[in-house]
Parts: structure tokens; C-alpha cells; sequence
């Protein structure tokens, strides 16, 4: 029997109608789910209250929540009489969610379960002559490691990408580190690999999502995070959101040109009339990255600086760099304390753009603790101090080299959705 035109159209009119019925309760699911995490002493009649829907209705919602393991219920034991409050708290056991992070020299990845605590981190080594084929089956097998075969017990994976991402596509756009690095459909892949849903994001963004859930940002509503490796960039929390901009280009600073050299002061302190000047611009990442600190370095070397470095023959690591710093290796303190002028600099035109509450520094930059921390601070202190702003407070992230990996692991967890 062949249907008519009218019971086709209101056939597919149905499966419509009923996709999205399915997708608005995944929403609010999902919504229910973030709000917990937010607030783990959350009554139902809060969330009813916060959500703007009647108690019996969101009691719906969360029965079902607890029943498929990813809410439980808790009681706070009370001195005084009478029944103690319940409390919905998110339930470790509802599933695990895996974090990817890379550059051109490392892999880092985390598994996080269901309430967001970290599980396991492993990392590996990114070579120069490894191709984007091989780099994608490092990826593969470090989320297969993470995963110890029991990868149904994934809900999602996030990673974070070096260089520009179209999120929405799932879409590596470009890395100039990595060479053929250039529109690869990550996403595409590792889902079609793994079979669970796949959420990109530049690395660096990554990271200041893992300082917003699980670092030195978590309860602060505007902050930046200046994530320091090969290249560099800054994600921008704003009022609690990540700021992507009109292209997914938000905070990707690398070519701002800054001073090179020593920035001079050119008239009395606190006059109206002061200004700075310096021997030269240059691009940031020409300056700060990891990359330009070894080759400023090597520089310092060849002109004849005294080192502790000097009989490596320039095969040196910024491993090697952090130690002979923390011995006060003169080479190496003064291309320190001119990364960290420059630094300055720009956290002070990074406050003046953003008004944040925190400035935190990310990458490989944190082993140099507190001594090189306290210079960046200081000539934040100065610059803004001349420029009549509010002087931001410079931290260190403290999650690490796991960073990146606990950011992208957030990301899925943050905007997965149980399936209906």
C-alpha cells in the first residue's frame, strides 16, 4: 500500500515534532546536570526555583537522572531535631569523560569521572619528524591507554587543539608548528573511532576552562589565562563564559608586536606627560614562547654570557633553562628578566582590554616559580601604574603540565548531554 503525500508529510511532521521533544529534554537534562555541578548542596526545590519550573516537574527530571546513575541524593547530618535537608550531588560512577591536549612537542591527556575528579593522566612525546597521520594515532592510542579498554564507559571527549579551530565543525583549521597541519576534521575522526561524542577547542581555551572548574579561576567571573608553550595565547573567562569572538580567534595574540628590549621610562614618574620607549617591536611569540626563550638563550651564549649551559654545546632543554635559572646562571637570568618586562607589558594591555580579576600564568613558564612570578608582577606593577589602571593580581596555574588535558576533559564534560 503506498502512502499519500499528506501521511508522508505529517509522518516526517511526527518524527520532527518528536526530535524535538527529545532534544529539549536532553537541554534541560543537561542544564539540571551543570547546575549541580556548580552547587553540590542544591534541594530540588532550589533547582525548581532557579530553573522556574514547578518542583513536581523538575522532580520528574532528576527521578529519572537518578535512576540512569548520574545523580545521587545526600543528607547533611544536623545537630537539631527533625528530618535533615536532601541534596542532589552528582554521581562519580555515571561515566568518565577524556581530555586530549597537544602542541608540537607533547601529548598530555586526563580521564575525569562523572563529578569531574581527575582519574589518571598520562603524557607523551611529539617529535619533529612525526607526521599528522601519526600524531592522529598518538592521539587514538593515548585515548585507548586512558580509556583501559572500557571505552562504553566514555560519555566524551574533548580535545584541545594548538592553533585555529572551528569548534562548530570540529574542524582543525591550521598549526604553523606542525607541518601539513591544515583543515584536519579531527573531530570526525576520533567519533568515528571511539563512537562517542567529540568537542574540539583551541588548547590554550582549554586551559582556562581546567583554571575555571578545577584551578586558581574556579569561583572567579572574569579572569584570563595566558598559556605560555610553543606558541601563546590567552583564553578570556568572561562572567563565567568562554570568549571565542566572531571567528574563534579571541585571545590568539601571538603577532601582537611588543618590546623586545629594555622599555624605558622617558619622564618623571607619575607625570601626566610619560611615556615608554624600547629599542624595538617584535611579535610576542618572537619573544615569549618557549622556542624564542632557548634561542635568546643560545644568543646570549654565542656572544660569550657567563653560563652554566655553556659546555652543552647548544642542545640544551628548557628543562636545562629552568635549572641553571634557579642558580642564578647570569645568561640565562637576563633573557629571564626581559621575557618577563615583555610579560608584564602585555598582561597590562591584556587588564586595560578586559578589566580581569586575576591574570594566570599557564605552561612550562610556571617551573620557574615564585623569583620569576614576582618580576612579571612588578612590571605589571609599573606599567600600570603609569598608565592610572587597576594592577591585576598575576598567579601561577597550579594544575601543572596536565593543564591543557583537564580544560578539554571539562569541555566535554560541560557540553555533553544524555542521549534521549
Amino acid at each position: 500500500m503506498q502512502l499519500s503525500s499528506k501521511s508522508r508529510r505529517d509522518g516526517q511532521n511526527g518524527r520532527r515534532v518528536t526530535r524535538h521533544k527529545h532534544l529539549t529534554v536532553a537541554n534541560l537534562e543537561a542544564d539540571i546536570l551543570l547546575r549541580v555541578r556548580a552547587r553540590q548542596d542544591l534541594s530540588r526545590v532550589e533547582l525548581a526555583g532557579q530553573l522556574k519550573l514547578a518542583p513536581s516537574t523538575v522532580g520528574a527530571y532528576v527521578d529519572r537522572l537518578i535512576a540512569e546513575g548520574f545523580l545521587v541524593e545526600w543528607q547533611r547530618s544536623e545537630r537539631n531535631h527533625g528530618r535533615p535537608p536532601t541534596f542532589l550531588a552528582l554521581n562519580p560512577t555515571g561515566g568518565s569523560f577524556i581530555g586530549v591536549d597537544f602542541d608540537a612537542q607533547k601529548l598530555s591527556a586526563a580521564i575525569v569521572d562523572f563529578s569531574q575528579k581527575p582519574i589518571r593522566q598520562i603524557q607523551r612525546e611529539i617529535v619533529a619528524s612525526d607526521s599528522v597521520s601519526q600524531i592522529i594515532d598518538k592521539i587514538e592510542d593515548i585515548i585507548e591507554e586512558l580509556a583501559d579498554g572500557q571505552i562504553k564507559g566514555v560519555l566524551g571527549i574533548g580535545i584541545g587543539v594548538p592553533g585555529t579551530v572551528d569548534s562548530y565543525r570540529q574542524i582543525a583549521l591550521s598549526y604553523t608548528h606542525i607541518p601539513g597541519w591544515t583543515n584536519i576534521p579531527l573531530g570526525e575522526l576520533i567519533s568515528k573511532r571511539f563512537k562517542v561524542d567529540v568537542f574540539l577547542e583551541n588548547n590554550i581555551r582549554s586551559m582556562a576552562l581546567a583554571e575555571l572548574w578545577f584551578g586558581q579561576g574556579r569561583g572567579v567571573e572574569n579572569f584570563l589565562c595566558l598559556g605560555i608553550r610553543t606558541g601563546i595565547a590567552a583564553g578570556v573567562i568572561a562572567q563565567n563564559e568562554l570568549l571565542h569572538g566572531e571567528n574563534n580567534l579571541a585571545g590568539e595574540i601571538r603577532g601582537w608586536l611588543c618590546p623586545a628590549g629594555p622599555i624605558q621610562m622617558q619622564a618623571g614618574a607619575g607625570s601626566p606627560s610619560e611615556s615608554w620607549s624600547c629599542a624595538k617591536l617584535q611579535a610576542l611569540e618572537e619573544i615569549v614562547s618557549v622556542p624564542a626563550i632557548l634561542n635568546a638563550v643560545r644568543r646570549e651564549i654565542d656572544k660569550g654570557g657567563e653560563t652554566l649551559l655553556r659546555g652543552l654545546n647548544s642542545n640544551f632543554s628548557f628543562e636545562d633553562v629552568i635549572y641553571a635559572g634557579s642558580k642564578g646562571d647570569p645568561c640565562v637570568s637576563g633573557v629571564l628578566a626581559r621575557v618577563a618586562q615583555t610579560l608584564g607589558w602585555v598582561c597590562c594591555q591584556l587588564s586595560a582590554l578586559f578589566n580581569p580579576q586575576k591574570i594566570i600564568l599557564a605552561g612550562p613558564l610556571v617551573s620557574l616559580g615564585a623569583p620569576f612570578l614576582d618580576l612579571v608582577q612588578e612590571s605589571v606593577n609599573q606599567f600600570c601604574a603609569a598608565t592610572r589602571q587597576g594592577v591585576p593580581a598575576i598567579l601561577d596555574s597550579e594544575l601543572g603540565v596536565f593543564n591543557g588535558a583537564l580544560g578539554a576533559a571539562a569541555l566535554a564534560l560541560h557540553r555533553w548531554k544524555p542521549s534521549r
